[in-house]
């Protein structure tokens, strides 16, 4: 008998049906990897370029803040015999307005669709209209005054009383709630991210082994109905699909790794770094504060040592205490600092504590002079360490995002025109065999 065979139009049907599911899983395909791509580009602009570097920028704020009233103490305390020290104070006191003028500008600016962030750089805007206010009388009844180095006359502290006031117990919270609030647009992101990431990364391996098995399908049914071993065009395509679903892949996995490091060895660690650093200069403040207020010499005491168990904290029953057991086992928020940036920050950071321990010690100018000397220079170089771990925690996060945004470049620039090579491909493998219908 002869073997029955299939209709041409059946054939030629079949054909159609296998190349157009062909076609039509790598178009999935490159609809699934375009779809993570820009869910991930997304969060990238958001985390490295929009709100993350404004974030960033708005940490300055409590620092930038806290040496402001610092700076303020500093020429109240220093008499009219340092009057070229105290200038320079001014100077810094003015270089810092105006830095705290442009990180409430960029606040605001990512508080757009935020009324209750606006409201937050609102009210410091006009608290710190208030506390000019009050930090110009001070510095006025100082200089009707005339006092020489120490603590000023009573009606100047009393009204210095008034800013530092203003300044800790209103100004200072809101700028650190600001920070918090505007970084949860970060933490948002990188959630959201997060979750887009893994739920991509299925549909482009998903995607992609299905545009795999129709085109074996494709080349299996070519070899058996016109006995032809292979097709070039559709082994090709076959390798374009390949590179595809692999170079796809592990874009996205660059992308997201990408933007898990600049959210947690950059972001996280420069807020948290940043933090530290600012309570540090409210720390230094502290101490010219309790020089300066002997109406609150052990408030200020106090408020040293609650601030420096929120930087490193140990057991302690009592400032001394404190200080006698600072070791390098410290936790707080220098607490996740590790290898020689613990041991060089843990050393620096004793040095400050062990300084002010020498200043409480000693009264009168003497304690100023020391204050003056080798405390702030203690200090400077505990802040010196911690501002390079800030920048080295930046760069890492400006590398990641560029890493990122690297991988984002790639994937736009090849996937998209080498799987529409591979459907064209696909095409061209089956044309010469659907013209044998014609």
């Amino acid at each position: 008998m002869t073997p029955a065979t299939r209709p041409k139009g059946s054939v030629s049907r079949r054909l159609r049906a296998l190349a157009g599911l062909a076609v039509l899983a790598l178009a999935l395909h490159l609809g699934a990897i375009l779809a993570g791509a820009a869910s991930t580009g997304t969060s990238l602009r958001t985390i490295g370029h929009d709100a993350g570097p404004q974030v960033l920028a708005t940490t300055g704020l409590h620092r930038q803040m806290s040496e402001m009233d610092a700076l303020l103490a500093e020429t109240l305390l220093l008499g009219k015999e340092y009057g070229p020290q105290q200038q320079g104070d001014l100077t810094d006191y003015d270089q810092r307005r105006l830095e705290i003028s442009e990180g409430l500008l960029k606040a605001y600016r990512l508080a757009e669709d935020n009324p209750a962030e606006r409201r937050t750089v609102e009210s410091l805007i006009e608290g710190l209209g208030r506390y000019e206010r009050f930090a110009a009388r001070a510095r006025l009844l100082d200089t009707q005054s005339g006092h020489t180095a120490g603590q000023p006359p009573d009606h100047v502290v009393l009204a210095y009383q008034r800013a530092t006031d203003l300044m800790h117990r209103e100004l200072l919270p809101q700028a650190y709630n600001l920070t918090l609030e505007t970084g949860t647009i970060v933490r948002r992101a990188h959630d959201t991210e997060r979750d887009a990431t893994s739920l991509a990364r299925t549909a482009v391996v998903v995607t992609g082994l299905l545009a795999l098995a129709c085109l074996l399908l494709l080349q299996t049914y070519l070899s058996r109905s016109f006995r032809r071993v292979f097709a070039p065009a559709l082994v090709a395509a076959t390798v374009l699909a390949v590179a595809g679903l692999v170079t796809g892949t592990a874009l996205l996995n660059r992308q997201g790794q990408a933007l898990a490091d600049a959210k947690s060895t950059g972001f996280d660690a420069v807020l948290t770094l940043s933090r530290a650093r600012a309570i540090s200069r409210s720390m230094h403040g502290d101490q010219s504060r309790y020089l300066l207020d002997r109406f609150r010499k052990d408030t200020y005491e106090h408020t040293f040592l609650d601030k420096a168990r929120t930087v490193a904290a140990v057991e302690s029953t009592s400032l001394p205490d404190y200080q006698d057991k600072l070791a390098g086992g410290f936790r707080g928020l220098l607490g996740g600092v590790t290898g020689q940036d613990r041991t060089r920050m843990a050393t620096a950071y004793q040095r400050f504590q062990q300084a002010d321990a020498r200043m409480r010690a000693m009264k009168g100018e003497p304690a100023i002079k020391f204050w003056d000397g080798e405390l702030t220079a203690a200090y400077q170089s505990y802040d010196k360490v911690l501002e390079e771990l800030i920048r080295r925690h930046e760069s890492a996060f400006e590398r990641a995002i560029d890493g990122g945004d690297g991988a984002l470049e790639t994937l736009w620039r090849w996937i998209p025109g080498g799987l529409a090579a591979g459907a064209l491909l696909i095409l061209a493998g089956v044309w010469p065999r659907l013209r044998e219908y014609r």
